[in-house]
């Protein structure tokens, strides 16, 4: 450290010297460049959220949350802000995602102070506006589009080019009353849909009424490459495809009961990979995975990047592996489905922390699980909220709940517990025993025993447990 600064000071004093011998000219600069440095540029989000696109799910109560105004320093003079309902932003939204959402109804919007927010000198935020949301009337399973227009008058200030807070509200009055309660942790449960029937997860119920699986993972669909048409493809096993081909006997059961139903696809020995798709392929594979998840009523898509080959570089579909083209495709997909979640896994390389396209993870990516053993690290604006505290792996007994643990993780900023391969064996007891300590931790309420389980995934018949 010494050293280090005598080198400063013997530059420092060759700069006197030099300063003395020779004046320094400086030309005149073209201060029009640098005009945008004065100039302010607000964004608008959703408070609880932290984002520009929230999705939100309606019941039979209203809906009730807070937005707020962002600068990035104070303006040194008071800043007027109007949020507005702007109807034309629907068809310029649907055009952007490639849907045909309709627009929710004006009449069912509240804005606190008429949607003024005013901003003082030395703010660089400005206070939380209430927006009320009003139930529907009808109980049709649909995804409306609520656009609210941020605008300022002030000199000096602008609006990002992100201009829009868009509220994604989807009708969920089809759905049986769920009964979590609000903060509540929640429990995501991997399938391993080739020797487990997604239905088991409607055996964990607690003795108050209650399902302990709040998403179920189907595990796994398959991307894979068609040499013979150059196209990337979604593969479905015959044990996929049976969940396909029955969505009113195994998906909708689940749903019903509020449970949400995620797409897993995972890699599947070939060039084809999750990070490792092209711009292009990103987009064409994107495009393949959401017209499934529309077409078979999923709530959203999970990538898990194992098991792929080298690409091959010459095809103009793949490019060499990477994290950033594995945000790539989370992007295109969550872009195609703005009103499902993205469910990550936090392992090999099909996601990392980078913005794609100056877009923030946290706008793309909804859910980060952990591998076995470890904490999900949240990306970009998300939060622990978003993470799984732990990752159970039942089938090889790692990382299994204990009490304290369970405790801890009820009192933690986390959001999930992730469970891989519950009843893998078949109504094993003492998965339901472990499943039975996170139930008391996390719902306060013991599960009940249950009377049967589905011992295949590709028949609705089920078996009794003798306990």
């Amino acid at each position: 450290m010494k050293n280090r600064n005598n080198i400063v000071c013997m530059l420092a004093a060759g700069m006197v010297l030099f300063s003395c011998e020779k004046p320094i000219v400086v030309d005149r600069v073209n201060e029009g460049d640098y005009a945008n440095v004065t100039t302010l540029t607000a964004t608008l989000r959703d408070v609880p959220t932290r984002r520009t696109t929230s999705v939100v799910e309606m019941r039979q109560d209203p809906f009730q949350t807070t937005v707020a105004v962002t600068l990035p320093r104070a303006p040194k003079k008071g800043v007027d802000f109007t949020l507005s309902y702007d109807a034309a932003y629907l068809e310029v939204f649907n055009a952007q995602h490639e849907t045909e959402y309709k627009l929710f109804p004006q009449s069912k919007v509240s804005l606190q102070n008429d949607g003024v927010i005013v901003m003082a000198p030395d703010e660089t935020g400005s206070y939380q506006l209430g927006l009320t949301l009003e139930p529907f009337d009808d109980k049709e399973e649909a995804t409306y589009v609520l656009p609210l227009k941020l605008s300022t008058t002030t000199d000096g200030v602008k609006v990002s080019e992100q201009d829009h807070l868009v509220y994604l509200v989807k009708n969920m009055s089809w759905q049986a009353s769920v009964v979590r309660k609000e903060g509540e942790k929640k429990i995501i449960s991997w399938i391993e849909v080739n020797n487990t029937n997604p239905l088991n997860m409607l055996q964990f119920e607690t003795e108050d009424g209650r399902l302990l699986t709040d998403y179920v993972v189907l595990f796994a669909y398959n991307i894979n490459y068609n040499r013979e048409t150059g196209e990337v493809y979604v593969f479905s096993n015959p044990q996929c495809q049976y969940i396909l081909d029955h969505y009113d006997e195994v998906v909708k059961p689940l749903r019903e009961r509020g449970i949400k139903v995620i797409m897993s696809i995972l890699g599947n020995h070939d060039e084809s990979g999750l990070a490792q798709l092209s711009d292009l392929g990103c987009r064409e594979f994107a495009r393949k995975v959401a017209a499934i998840v529309n077409a078979y009523g999923f709530d959203g898509v999970n990538y898990d990047d194992e098991y792929s080959n080298a690409p091959d570089l010459s095809n103009p579909l793949f490019a060499p592996r990477s994290q950033t083209q594995g945000n790539r495709l989370y992007f295109e997909t969550k872009k195609l489905l703005p009103d499902k979640e993205m469910v990550s896994y936090q392992y090999g390389s099909a996601l990392g922390n980078a913005p794609v396209d100056g877009i923030d993870p946290s706008e793309y990516m909804d859910i980060f699980n952990g591998d076995y053993g470890r904490r999900a690290v949240p990306y970009g604006n998300s939060s622990l909220a978003s993470c799984s505290y732990q990752s159970t792996e039942f089938a090889r007994n790692n990382s299994l709940p204990t009490t304290s643990e369970a405790e801890a993780f009820v009192n933690s900023d986390y959001g999930f517990w992730m469970t891989f391969s519950l009843w893998n064996a078949q109504g094993r007891k003492s998965d339901w025993d472990y499943m039975n300590i996170l139930s008391q931790a996390v719902l306060g309420s013991p599960l009940k025993k249950p009377a049967f389980y589905y011992p295949e995934t590709k028949s609705l018949a089920t078996q009794p447990i003798e306990w």
